[in-house]
Protein backbone atom coordinates (compact mmCIF):
# COMPACT_ATOMS: atom_id res chain seq x y z
CA UNK A 1 0.00 0.00 0.00
CA UNK A 2 1.23 3.61 -1.10
CA UNK A 3 2.52 5.41 1.57
CA UNK A 4 1.30 9.56 1.67
CA UNK A 5 4.16 10.72 3.80
CA UNK A 6 7.08 8.98 5.79
CA UNK A 7 8.08 9.44 9.33
CA UNK A 8 11.68 10.10 10.53
CA UNK A 9 12.64 10.33 14.38
CA UNK A 10 15.84 11.70 15.64
CA UNK A 11 17.29 12.35 18.73
CA UNK A 12 20.54 13.46 20.68
CA UNK A 13 22.40 13.83 23.81
CA UNK A 14 25.04 16.29 22.22
CA UNK A 15 25.29 19.00 20.00
CA UNK A 16 25.04 17.45 16.65
CA UNK A 17 26.27 19.94 13.93
CA UNK A 18 25.18 18.62 10.63
CA UNK A 19 26.12 20.98 7.06
CA UNK A 20 24.50 20.12 3.70
CA UNK A 21 21.69 17.68 5.07
CA UNK A 22 19.56 17.38 1.70
CA UNK A 23 15.63 17.61 1.59
CA UNK A 24 14.39 15.47 -0.86
CA UNK A 25 10.83 15.79 -0.43
CA UNK A 26 9.17 18.62 1.35
CA UNK A 27 9.67 18.11 4.84
CA UNK A 28 8.83 19.37 7.74
CA UNK A 29 10.71 19.04 11.27
CA UNK A 30 8.77 20.05 14.42
CA UNK A 31 10.98 20.33 17.75
CA UNK A 32 10.08 18.42 20.50
CA UNK A 33 13.09 18.77 22.85
CA UNK A 34 15.74 21.10 22.43
CA UNK A 35 16.16 23.23 19.61
CA UNK A 36 17.44 23.62 15.99
CA UNK A 37 19.78 26.30 15.53
CA UNK A 38 19.70 26.65 11.55
CA UNK A 39 21.98 28.73 9.18
CA UNK A 40 19.69 30.92 7.31
CA UNK A 41 20.96 34.12 4.62
CA UNK A 42 24.20 34.31 6.83
CA UNK A 43 21.82 34.41 10.18
CA UNK A 44 21.03 31.88 13.14
CA UNK A 45 17.64 31.09 13.28
CA UNK A 46 16.51 29.12 16.86
CA UNK A 47 13.85 27.07 16.34
CA UNK A 48 12.64 25.07 19.66
CA UNK A 49 9.70 22.89 21.14
CA UNK A 50 6.69 24.93 19.78
CA UNK A 51 8.14 25.68 16.35
CA UNK A 52 8.48 24.10 13.04
CA UNK A 53 11.09 24.00 10.40
CA UNK A 54 9.92 24.02 7.12
CA UNK A 55 11.79 22.94 4.02
CA UNK A 56 10.89 22.84 0.42
CA UNK A 57 12.48 20.02 -2.27
CA UNK A 58 16.08 20.29 -2.82
CA UNK A 59 16.88 21.87 -0.02
CA UNK A 60 20.52 22.37 1.84
CA UNK A 61 20.39 22.37 5.66
CA UNK A 62 23.17 23.33 7.72
CA UNK A 63 22.63 23.00 11.21
CA UNK A 64 22.99 21.76 14.76
CA UNK A 65 20.70 20.01 17.34
CA UNK A 66 21.14 21.32 20.42
CA UNK A 67 20.00 19.56 23.43
CA UNK A 68 18.00 20.74 26.53
CA UNK A 69 18.92 19.12 29.79
CA UNK A 70 21.01 16.21 27.28
CA UNK A 71 18.19 15.40 25.13
CA UNK A 72 17.00 16.44 21.81
CA UNK A 73 13.88 15.32 20.16
CA UNK A 74 12.57 15.86 16.69
CA UNK A 75 10.26 14.79 14.05
CA UNK A 76 10.40 14.66 10.68
CA UNK A 77 7.67 14.51 7.94
CA UNK A 78 8.32 14.14 4.57
CA UNK A 79 5.46 14.40 2.29
CA UNK A 80 5.10 12.01 -0.94
CA UNK A 81 2.50 13.42 -2.27
CA UNK A 82 1.46 16.80 -2.94
CA UNK A 83 -1.61 19.09 -2.29
CA UNK A 84 -4.60 18.61 -4.59
CA UNK A 85 -4.59 21.02 -7.45
CA UNK A 86 -7.52 23.03 -6.01
CA UNK A 87 -5.29 23.57 -3.17
CA UNK A 88 -2.35 24.84 -5.36
CA UNK A 89 -4.31 27.02 -7.08
CA UNK A 90 -5.22 28.68 -3.86
CA UNK A 91 -1.75 29.45 -3.42
CA UNK A 92 -1.60 31.29 -6.95
CA UNK A 93 -4.52 33.20 -6.30
CA UNK A 94 -3.19 34.24 -2.42
CA UNK A 95 0.34 34.82 -4.34
CA UNK A 96 -1.65 37.13 -6.89
CA UNK A 97 -3.64 39.09 -4.57
CA UNK A 98 -0.48 39.56 -2.16
CA UNK A 99 1.63 40.60 -4.86
CA UNK A 100 -0.91 43.13 -6.16
CA UNK A 101 -1.13 44.76 -2.69
CA UNK A 102 2.11 44.98 -2.27
CA UNK A 103 2.79 46.92 -6.05
CA UNK A 104 -0.14 48.75 -5.10
CA UNK A 105 1.54 49.89 -1.57
CA UNK A 106 4.82 50.87 -3.45
CA UNK A 107 3.19 52.47 -6.17
CA UNK A 108 4.78 50.26 -8.44
CA UNK A 109 2.90 51.57 -11.99
CA UNK A 110 3.97 48.62 -13.69
CA UNK A 111 2.07 45.87 -11.78
CA UNK A 112 -0.58 44.15 -12.44
CA UNK A 113 0.47 44.77 -16.64
CA UNK A 114 -0.18 41.11 -18.88
CA UNK A 115 3.39 39.74 -18.86
CA UNK A 116 4.94 41.09 -15.73
CA UNK A 117 7.77 39.31 -14.38
CA UNK A 118 7.46 37.79 -11.26
CA UNK A 119 10.35 38.06 -8.64
CA UNK A 120 11.45 34.33 -8.77
CA UNK A 121 11.82 31.32 -10.61
CA UNK A 122 9.03 29.83 -8.60
CA UNK A 123 6.05 30.79 -10.05
CA UNK A 124 6.43 33.74 -8.33
CA UNK A 125 6.43 31.92 -4.63
CA UNK A 126 9.29 33.85 -2.19
CA UNK A 127 12.10 32.08 -1.39
CA UNK A 128 12.78 34.95 0.84
CA UNK A 129 10.48 33.81 3.68
CA UNK A 130 11.83 32.45 6.81
CA UNK A 131 11.40 28.64 6.77
CA UNK A 132 10.83 28.94 11.14
CA UNK A 133 6.60 28.76 11.57
CA UNK A 134 5.43 29.18 15.12
CA UNK A 135 2.42 26.88 15.08
CA UNK A 136 -1.17 27.49 16.49
CA UNK A 137 -3.17 24.69 18.74
CA UNK A 138 -4.22 24.03 15.32
CA UNK A 139 -1.95 22.93 13.45
CA UNK A 140 -0.56 20.85 15.94
CA UNK A 141 -3.61 18.91 16.10
CA UNK A 142 -3.65 18.69 12.17
CA UNK A 143 0.06 17.24 12.56
CA UNK A 144 -0.58 14.61 15.17
CA UNK A 145 -3.45 13.14 13.00
CA UNK A 146 -0.61 12.79 10.56
CA UNK A 147 1.32 11.17 13.01
CA UNK A 148 -1.31 8.61 14.07
CA UNK A 149 -2.27 8.00 11.02
CA UNK A 150 1.08 5.93 10.28
CA UNK A 151 0.55 3.35 13.11
CA UNK A 152 -3.06 2.20 10.83
CA UNK A 153 -3.74 0.09 8.26
CA UNK A 154 -5.27 2.56 5.84
CA UNK A 155 -6.15 3.02 2.28
CA UNK A 156 -4.25 5.75 0.43
CA UNK A 157 -7.33 7.09 -0.61
CA UNK A 158 -7.88 7.61 3.72
CA UNK A 159 -4.42 8.91 3.96
CA UNK A 160 -4.72 11.72 1.54
CA UNK A 161 -8.06 12.52 2.94
CA UNK A 162 -6.11 13.32 6.25
CA UNK A 163 -3.17 14.77 4.12
CA UNK A 164 -4.84 17.25 2.30
CA UNK A 165 -6.92 18.66 5.75
CA UNK A 166 -3.23 18.94 6.89
CA UNK A 167 -2.33 21.13 3.69
CA UNK A 168 -5.76 22.87 3.97
CA UNK A 169 -4.82 24.24 7.41
CA UNK A 170 -1.46 24.74 6.72
CA UNK A 171 -2.85 26.66 3.89
CA UNK A 172 -5.36 28.56 6.31
CA UNK A 173 -2.04 29.91 8.23
CA UNK A 174 -0.23 31.04 5.20
CA UNK A 175 2.24 28.64 5.49
CA UNK A 176 1.58 26.24 2.41
CA UNK A 177 3.68 28.03 0.01
CA UNK A 178 6.87 27.36 2.05
CA UNK A 179 6.51 23.56 1.75
CA UNK A 180 5.29 23.84 -1.61
CA UNK A 181 7.24 27.10 -3.91
CA UNK A 182 6.03 25.82 -6.89
CA UNK A 183 3.36 23.68 -8.41
CA UNK A 184 5.65 20.88 -10.08
CA UNK A 185 7.51 17.79 -8.66
CA UNK A 186 11.25 18.03 -9.13
CA UNK A 187 12.84 14.96 -10.91
CA UNK A 188 15.50 15.11 -8.54
CA UNK A 189 12.49 14.50 -5.79
CA UNK A 190 10.95 11.75 -7.87
CA UNK A 191 14.18 9.74 -8.29
CA UNK A 192 15.27 9.89 -4.62
CA UNK A 193 12.14 8.78 -3.73
CA UNK A 194 12.31 5.52 -5.74
CA UNK A 195 16.29 5.07 -4.65
CA UNK A 196 14.65 5.74 -0.80
CA UNK A 197 12.57 2.83 -0.81
CA UNK A 198 15.56 0.35 -1.40
CA UNK A 199 18.66 2.50 -0.42
CA UNK A 200 21.50 -0.06 -0.04
CA UNK A 201 20.11 -2.15 -3.35
CA UNK A 202 22.80 -1.81 -6.11
CA UNK A 203 21.39 0.90 -7.68
CA UNK A 204 21.67 1.50 -11.81
CA UNK A 205 20.53 4.42 -14.05
CA UNK A 206 19.34 1.96 -16.68
CA UNK A 207 16.98 0.50 -13.98
CA UNK A 208 15.65 3.71 -12.81
CA UNK A 209 15.61 5.38 -16.39
CA UNK A 210 13.11 2.40 -17.49
CA UNK A 211 11.13 3.06 -13.97
CA UNK A 212 10.78 6.48 -15.35
CA UNK A 213 10.36 5.49 -18.96
CA UNK A 214 13.42 7.89 -19.83
CA UNK A 215 16.24 7.68 -21.97
CA UNK A 216 19.49 7.62 -20.05
CA UNK A 217 20.64 11.22 -21.90
CA UNK A 218 17.20 12.45 -21.01
CA UNK A 219 17.47 11.49 -17.04
CA UNK A 220 21.07 12.63 -16.98
CA UNK A 221 19.94 16.02 -18.91
CA UNK A 222 17.02 16.82 -16.49
CA UNK A 223 18.85 16.41 -13.50
CA UNK A 224 21.75 18.33 -14.42
CA UNK A 225 19.35 21.16 -15.20
CA UNK A 226 18.45 20.55 -11.72
CA UNK A 227 21.96 20.93 -10.45
CA UNK A 228 22.87 17.63 -9.47
CA UNK A 229 23.53 13.93 -11.38
CA UNK A 230 22.13 10.79 -10.45
CA UNK A 231 25.38 9.55 -8.71
CA UNK A 232 25.02 12.68 -6.52
CA UNK A 233 21.05 11.38 -5.42
CA UNK A 234 22.17 7.76 -4.78
CA UNK A 235 25.17 9.23 -2.62
CA UNK A 236 22.72 11.39 -0.50
CA UNK A 237 20.05 9.30 -0.52
CA UNK A 238 22.36 6.61 1.42
CA UNK A 239 23.78 8.68 3.41
CA UNK A 240 20.26 9.94 4.73
CA UNK A 241 20.01 6.33 5.60
CA UNK A 242 22.86 6.21 7.55
CA UNK A 243 21.57 9.27 9.66
CA UNK A 244 18.63 7.07 9.77
CA UNK A 245 19.79 3.68 10.69
CA UNK A 246 21.92 5.46 13.75
CA UNK A 247 19.21 6.84 15.21
CA UNK A 248 17.46 3.43 15.46
CA UNK A 249 20.47 1.36 16.94
CA UNK A 250 24.33 1.20 17.57
CA UNK A 251 25.22 -0.60 14.15
CA UNK A 252 29.01 -1.37 13.84
CA UNK A 253 30.55 0.56 11.10
CA UNK A 254 31.28 -1.99 8.61
CA UNK A 255 27.48 -3.23 9.02
CA UNK A 256 26.48 0.40 8.42
CA UNK A 257 28.73 0.90 5.25
CA UNK A 258 26.72 -2.52 4.28
CA UNK A 259 23.35 -1.09 4.99
CA UNK A 260 23.69 1.48 3.19
CA UNK A 261 25.70 -0.15 -0.15
CA UNK A 262 29.12 0.51 0.33
CA UNK A 263 31.45 -2.29 0.07
CA UNK A 264 34.21 -0.44 1.83
CA UNK A 265 33.64 0.96 5.38
CA UNK A 266 36.74 3.17 4.66
CA UNK A 267 34.61 5.06 1.15
CA UNK A 268 30.86 5.38 3.24
CA UNK A 269 33.03 6.85 6.22
CA UNK A 270 34.55 9.01 3.81
CA UNK A 271 31.43 9.95 1.77
CA UNK A 272 29.41 10.92 5.16
CA UNK A 273 32.22 12.74 6.57
CA UNK A 274 32.28 14.70 3.03
CA UNK A 275 28.27 15.42 2.83
CA UNK A 276 27.39 16.07 6.66
CA UNK A 277 30.88 17.41 7.76
CA UNK A 278 30.59 14.98 10.42
CA UNK A 279 32.11 11.27 10.54
CA UNK A 280 29.69 8.23 11.30
CA UNK A 281 31.80 7.25 14.70
CA UNK A 282 31.48 10.62 16.24
CA UNK A 283 27.63 11.12 15.19
CA UNK A 284 26.92 8.30 16.78
CA UNK A 285 28.77 9.03 20.19
CA UNK A 286 25.77 12.37 19.86
CA UNK A 287 22.72 9.84 19.79
CA UNK A 288 23.87 7.39 22.65
CA UNK A 289 27.09 8.12 24.09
Amino acid sequence: MKKVILVSHYQGIAPQALRNVPVHSPSIFAIKQGRKIMSWHEESLHIGGGDWLVAAAASQLTFINEPHHQQFSSVQVSFLQPPSQELMDEIEVGYSKGNRKENKHRGNKEAGKPGAALPSAYHGFSQAQSPKLSVNSKLTFALDQLLAMQGLDLSTQVQTHYLNGFYRQLLEAGALDKLFPGDSQLLRERVSGYLAQNPGNEHHIERVCQHFSMSKSTLTRHLALEGTSFREVLAEVRMLHGLSLMQQKNYRQVDLALLCGYQSESRFSQRFRQQFGVTPKHYMKTVRG
